[in-house]
């Protein structure tokens, strides 16, 4: 089982990890790809190219059209996110459980900051997360470690990447724990990854909110029941 008694936090990925709004961020990279005449993405192509901020790989993407194209971008996700959102099965529990064992959250993700404030507060889980950092709000994006950094210094001055547990399910959140030298979780959605587990071990690695939940609360439940043989 995972005990939560042995990291000092918590610190969480948003989407695809509490939330399910796949269907809203590839709906709204193709309402850009489909402005500039472009194929529009299958939902593979959205996951294996979109695991970045948009800050960070639309300039890849649009050269010296990025600044114009994030601002298509963000009208769309700004009329239309909060219609697509909504909780990953048994969330709710999850953080209850934490939050009993006095144990702070946090949550970093790469969907814009303001955005993500809108969010959190329409499911009404402020109350959960000691800080809420999104993207742009620090000086770089996952997966590098500034977000993380600022996250943990909201939570305490004197935490350390060791001391958390970071709980996301892309290759991004991958990456960001092992830069920061975090224990991570790794969240498959559904769909086994054995090649990203390979790539960075995870301490742990489930296909679902709800198994990581039940290892939580099963002490018979194997940690890495996910992981494959």
């Amino acid at each position: 089982m995972i005990n939560f008694n042995n990291y000092k936090a918590v610190i969480f990925d948003w989407d695809g990890t509490l939330v399910d709004t796949c269907g809203l961020i590839l709906d709204a990279h193709n309402h850009v790809r489909k402005y500039y005449d472009l194929p529009l993405w299958t939902m593979d192509d959205f996951l294996g190219q979109a695991s970045k901020s948009a800050r960070e790989y639309y300039p890849e993407i649009y050269g010296d059209k990025a600044e114009e194209a994030q601002v298509v971008l963000y009208e769309f996700v700004a009329e239309h996110h909060l219609k697509y959102l909504k909780a990953m099965p048994h969330v709710v529990e999850l953080c209850d459980t934490i939050k009993a064992q006095n144990i702070p959250m946090a949550l970093v993700s790469n969907k814009r900051h303001d955005f993500l404030h809108k969010e959190v507060d329409v499911m009404g889980w402020r109350a959960y997360f000691s800080s809420i950092i999104g993207a742009g709000h620090a000086a770089k994006d996952k997966p590098a470690i500034d977000p993380l950094l600022m996250a943990m210094a909201k939570i305490s001055a004197d935490l350390k990447a060791a001391d958390i547990l970071y709980i996301g399910d892309t290759e991004t959140d991958l990456l960001t724990a092992q830069n920061a030298g975090a224990p991570s979780v790794f969240i498959q959605s559904d769909q086994p990854r054995p090649d990203l587990i390979e790539k960075y071990a995870p301490n742990y690695a489930f296909l679902s909110v709800s198994e990581l939940l039940e290892a939580v609360t099963n002490d018979a439940i194997d940690p890495k029941i996910s992981l494959p043989a």
